[in-house]
């Protein structure tokens, strides 16, 4: 009995122990297999690349995974990494599923040369390491490869670059007829220690390539680099997404892009020694001056306007010079604030900066404007040169309605003396009639004087006021009836009437409704005769001068004179400034 008894728990002890070892065999078998499930793959749709040109790096998983999952950091050391979409399917094909996981990467490789994309691993399961080969452009053309759909090109518009000069620089997309982008974005270049503006908008057109033709697209950056020496502009990039054509079919499905341009090397040359002043470098500088009213001579408190005018050639209005002008003592000077305004011309593009003075003369004779010199270095010519206004001298005579100023004071003295000596006469007696009434009377004379004072400060104050409100009233009203359709009735009443404020508000209204091209219409930019300028300006002497009589004002000469410009108005040309045109294109 005792051995059967022992028997039975030997036996008991193995089947324990066997069992422990088939289950452990089955955790290992199930595992491995739950390993061995996971598989992924990596490929590239293109090899080898172009550089500056992107291709496609593909992820495939035949499970369903996270993108959490896939840590493409590696890649970064090499290649400029886009966006990355995933894609997750499930299919059930005769009972049985089965899942696919893709990531589409967009890379491009920054530079020439064999480069590894790396293992990735993926809950224990790894992709393949893939060798990438990029070439140059010129290489794949060669080879016959380099037949790109979408292409980026840059240029800039000067070979020799100083320091502080502002050049052009541009970039051209090309996309071949046969791809449509869907949607895109161009990056701007970078530079180290400048300023990058873009310039104008977009141009659209066509070009035929080695037989193919493309859409481009290009922009226009204007770069200043500050800091003389060697240095790199960081090229432009497109980043889109296209879709291509096959054999004349319609478009396929939607790709991601990136296309970046060559890297600019550029030399910027330093300022020459032997140049004197604020360095400003162009290949185009030009002062002119206009004055108002141009005539032979002015009286002395009339107001003369001096506008000077810099255009400089690719040069940013922030960094054009300072005008400085040392004005006579005899003459009182009232300078507005200076206008910046960019403008292009001819593919060029240039700044202006127009000052304008009001000069009023406080003694007669001759009175000198002084001369203007601006220095600047020719980057055409490799000189230093001026752009200079010479010195203007004008005749300031007596003004007509200023008696002499002798006879005032003569005047003023005599009535004082007048006052005087009735003053002494009766010295005597008021001392006598004050003595005895200053003690009841003096207290009430201080307090109807007070009253009086009071009452008339009062007065002058509301008159000031309802004076002020009617003249807004009334402005207001040339400014709401002067309407395109009815400036030149109002006009044509307010001469026959001899009214020479109302013709002023209006003439200004009508110029503008004649010639909307010009932006602020001057007497001296519109094309008219010499006589209707003459009697144009009278007006406006007449009633912004200083000592002028409006009320013997007659306006039928200056009617008559309107009525011929109206009936033949000429074009006014379309250039500000005409010998622009001329200087840059010399014959």
């Amino acid at each position: 009995m005792v051995k059967a008894v022992q028997t039975h728990r030997r036996g008991y002890k193995f089947s324990l122990i066997a069992n422990i070892f088939i289950l452990t065999g089955l955790l290992f078998t199930l595992s491995f297999q739950a390993n061995a499930a996971l598989k992924i793959t990596a490929s590239v749709n293109q090899n080898p690349v172009v550089q500056g040109s992107s291709f496609i790096l593909e992820i495939r998983a035949n499970e369903s995974i996270s993108a959490s999952d896939w840590d493409s950091s590696a890649l970064l050391a090499n290649f400029v990494v886009g966006r990355t979409s995933t894609n997750s399917q499930s299919y059930n094909i005769n009972g049985t599923k089965s899942h696919v996981t893709t990531f589409t990467t967009v890379l491009m490789a920054r530079k020439i040369g064999v480069y590894i994309i790396p293992a990735f691993t993926i809950d224990g399961a790894t992709t393949q390491p893939i060798n990438v080969n990029v070439i140059s452009s010129s290489t794949a053309s060669s080879r016959g490869l380099n037949n790109r759909n979408i292409e980026l090109k840059v240029n800039v518009s000067n070979e020799t670059i100083y320091v502080g000069q502002q050049f052009i620089y541009t970039t051209t997309l090309y996309i071949a007829q046969n791809t449509k982008m869907q949607s895109g974005n161009l990056t701007e270049p970078t530079v180290t220690d400048g300023v990058v503006k873009q310039i104008g908008k977009d141009e659209n057109a066509s070009e035929i390539i080695n037989g193919r033709r493309f859409e481009t697209i290009t922009r226009q950056y204007a770069i200043t680099i500050n800091t003389a020496g060697k240095t790199t502009i960081s090229p432009t990039r497109f980043e889109g997404q296209v879709s291509t054509a096959k054999h004349g079919y319609r478009f396929g499905s939607v790709t991601p892009v990136i296309i970046q341009a060559d890297t600019l090397h550029l030399n910027i040359q330093t300022q020459p020694t032997d140049y004197q002043g604020e360095w400003l470098v162009s290949d185009f500088v030009q002062l002119v001056e206009e004055l108002q009213p141009l005539q032979n001579s002015y009286q002395q408190g009339e107001s003369i306007t001096r506008t000077i005018t810099l255009t400089v050639a690719n040069v940013d209005k922030s960094a054009l010079p300072d005008l400085a002008i040392s004005w006579p003592k005899t003459a009182k000077i009232y300078p507005d604030k200076p206008q910046f305004t960019n403008f292009a011309q001819q593919g060029t593009h240039f700044s202006q900066q127009v000052l304008s003075f009001a000069i009023i003369p406080n003694q007669i004779g001759e009175l000198t404007l002084p001369a203007l010199s601006i220095p600047w270095f020719n980057n055409k010519t490799q000189q230093q040169e001026w752009a200079t206004l010479p010195a203007k001298i004008v005749t300031i005579v007596a003004s007509e309605n200023n008696p002499p100023v002798e006879n005032n004071t003569n005047k003023q003295n005599g009535e004082t003396n007048s006052t005087s000596s009735l003053a002494s006469n009766d010295s005597g007696q008021t001392d006598m009639q004050t003595s005895s009434t200053s003690t009841t009377e003096s207290s009430i004379w201080r307090w109807l004087t007070f009253i009086f004072a009071g009452l008339w400060l009062l007065t002058c104050v509301t008159w000031f006021f309802l004076r002020r409100g009617t003249q807004q009233i009334s402005n207001q009203k040339v400014a709401n009836t002067a309407k395109p359709d009815n400036i030149w009735p109002q006009l044509e009443a307010a001469l026959k009437n001899n009214d020479a404020k109302q013709s002023s508000r209006l003439l200004h209204a009508w110029f503008k409704q004649q010639w909307p091209e010009i932006k602020d219409p001057h007497l001296a930019s519109l094309p008219m005769s010499q006589e209707c300028l003459q009697t144009c300006q009278q007006l406006l002497t007449c009633t912004y001068g200083k000592n002028t009589d409006v009320t013997n004002w007659q306006g039928q000469a200056l009617l008559a004179k309107l009525v011929k410009l109206r009936n033949s108005k000429p074009a006014i040309t379309t250039s500000q400034q005409p010998s622009i045109k001329t200087q840059l294109n010399p014959s």
